[in-house]
């Protein structure tokens, strides 16, 4: 009896193979004759990514023979030698496998990727048992996953998502790429020749059109100079500020000469204020603080996150959730001396029991996986890479923060009148770092106000300070990743950075490499231009086919559904073009 076990990735292959027990190797499959979590013996075989890919149509560079919907979808192998031999073995071990245990990546491309090639050997899919789920390559955390092995069932619909989503995208690039390119050219806006096509895709076309609008409105602005009033006391000099701007020199010259020389104090409030530190990380909020404090780009951050996972030192990277479960939070409890000496961050541990704030099962079942924390294994520092080190050294410092205290402090705001006017200043008093101490960030220094009390009497001058309105900021890799694309929708924690650096390479955006900031190109303008009022470029409504996708996943939707959906729209997309043509 023979039980195969899929992985995805080499390094993934040896990890299982080494949390099994003994392991031989033949080939590139590992073997475990004997291991108390089977009673077969079990062969380990990866799959190295992708090897099934659909092909690429014929005609659809000509008007007449769109839209192509009537499509299979047959996926066929990759051509390549390696793809090829890897196949070939996976092919022989199935074959002669009594069972299949998919142990590809815990998400839906790792899920799309095993089925694939299974679907391609004879009784390749009847032959999987159950499902390994891991959210950590460490020994602990794989024989905990191989104790409790999934029903295949539970992750399918995963791949059904997966699925759609590639299909749908395949879809969309194959009939809007030419539909947009051709009509264009067809209008003289577009040079014909090699190289000039323009690409549309699902996700990256909003993503290009959120771009192109914040060049827009930067570009578009125009600077508007406003007055605001201040108060300020004239023996402590304190500043006390009205909200209201006025647009009017006049107005406001007029409404200062109306105050009076003496103002009351109106209003003393003094609160205390306790903020827990900062969530934990998901994929997406460490991207934007690389691209932030390091200037690294998305993708490198994620790969390099993906190296410290198989090297046993950080949990799943994919993920795009922020807490954890009791599990994980009492793991990390029991090595928090040794996380707090690896980065030399010492400070007493008061929040020892689980907070909602980061644990919360139920909000991590939703998701299948946890958020990024480093696992039981410690490394030597010394032995990471620069860049890694700055990326495992961040991971921890932030799950070391929901174990020091919340961080305290008093803001007292005292208001005071004058001719029916309110102005307001705050003043802040630190009480108790906590965790602030120790987080890296830039502190706020305090403000110290006088002991002013309700029903005094000030003597104060008036202010009148002038103001410009300022433009919109660029968008930065940073804001996109970790804010504005989680903020639409748009994407997932594993695609968002892939299609970041298509959109870039495809000639849409550059990007600064010192500030990170994004900027539109000609290309750019042209292809949103003409697709201004299509659904496909608007952020808002690929961002709501991203919530009917997860639901494919979640089984609430079947995936012909969308997919239909989606073709339907492209035959009214087409339709209309060429009804402008005629």
């Amino acid at each position: 009896m023979v039980t195969v076990i899929l992985a995805e990735k080499e390094n993934q292959a040896a990890a299982y193979a080494e949390s099994l027990g003994s392991a031989s190797k033949k080939g590139k499959v590992h073997i475990v004759k004997q291991t108390p979590y089977f009673s077969d013996e079990v062969h380990i075989i990866a799959a190295e990514g992708h090897l099934f890919e659909y092909g690429l149509p014929e005609d659809n560079w000509d008007l007449t023979k769109l839209p192509l919907i009537d499509v299979s979808f047959k996926q066929t192998l990759k051509q390549d030698k390696t793809s090829k031999d890897i196949f070939k073995q996976i092919y022989q071990e199935v074959t002669s496998a009594d069972q299949v245990i998919i142990g590809t990546d815990s998400d839906r491309e790792g899920e799309r990727i095993a089925y694939s090639i299974l679907s391609h050997i004879p009784d390749g899919k009847k032959k999987v048992t159950k499902r390994l789920w891991v959210n950590s390559l460490t020994t602990r955390a794989l024989q905990k996953a191989f104790q409790n092995l999934r029903e295949p069932l539970e992750t399918y619909n995963y791949y059904l998502e997966a699925e759609a989503r590639a299909q749908s995208d395949w879809l969309v690039g194959m009939n809007l790429s030419p539909l947009v390119t051709l009509e264009l050219q067809n209008k003289g806006r577009l040079s014909k020749g090699k190289g000039n096509s323009l690409s549309v895709g699902r996700v990256q076309t909003p993503g290009v059109r959120l771009i192109c609008e914040n060049e827009l409105a930067i570009q578009n602005f125009r600077p508007e100079t406003y007055w605001k009033l201040r108060l300020e006391d004239k023996d402590l000099g304190i500043t006390f500020s009205n909200k209201e701007k006025y647009s009017d020199s006049d107005i406001v010259l007029s409404t200062s000469r109306q105050l009076q020389s003496v103002s009351t104090i109106s209003s003393v409030e003094t609160e205390e204020n306790q903020r827990a530190a900062p969530s934990l990380f998901n994929l997406s909020d460490i991207q934007g603080i690389a691209a932030k404090q390091w200037g690294f780009d998305s993708s490198k951050t994620e790969s390099l996150i993906e190296g410290l996972y198989l090297k046993k030192y950080l949990s799943y990277p994919r993920t795009d959730t922020r807490f954890i479960t009791e599990d994980e939070f009492d793991y990390l409890k029991n090595y928090l001396k040794s996380y707090q000496e690896v980065v030399n961050c010492s400070f007493e541990a008061v929040n020892l029991d689980p907070r909602e704030n980061y644990v919360n099962p139920e909000k991590v079942a939703k998701t299948s996986h946890y958020a990024l924390i480093p696992t039981e294994n410690i490394p030597n520092l010394v032995t990471l890479k620069p860049d890694e080190r700055l990326i495992y050294e961040a991971v921890v410092r932030r799950t070391l923060l929901m174990f020091a205290a919340d961080c305290r402090y008093l803001t007292t705001t005292v208001e005071v009148e004058n001719q029916e006017l309110v102005f307001k200043t705050t003043g802040r008093q630190m009480i108790d770092l906590g965790w602030a101490a120790y987080s890296q960030q830039k502190l706020k220094a305090d403000v110290e106000l006088p002991d002013y009390r309700v029903g005094d009497q000030i003597e104060t001058k008036t202010i009148i300070v002038e103001g410009v309105t300022k433009p919109p900021k660029r968008i930065t890799e940073s804001q996109l990743i970790g804010e504005i694309l989680p903020k639409y929708g748009l994407g997932t924690q594993a695609t968002r950075a892939a299609m970041l650096k298509t959109i870039q390479d495809r000639g849409y955006v550059t990007k600064d490499k010192k500030t990170g900031q994004l900027f539109p190109t000609n290309k750019a303008y042209l292809l949103i231009h003409y697709l201004y009022d299509n659904e496909f470029a608007s952020p808002e409504t690929t961002g709501g086919w991203e919530l009917f996708l997860s639901q494919i996943g979640e089984g609430k939707i079947n995936p012909r559904e969308f997919v239909d959906a989606i073709k339907e729209k492209l035959v009214n997309q087409v339709a209309a073009a060429k009804e402008r043509s005629d």
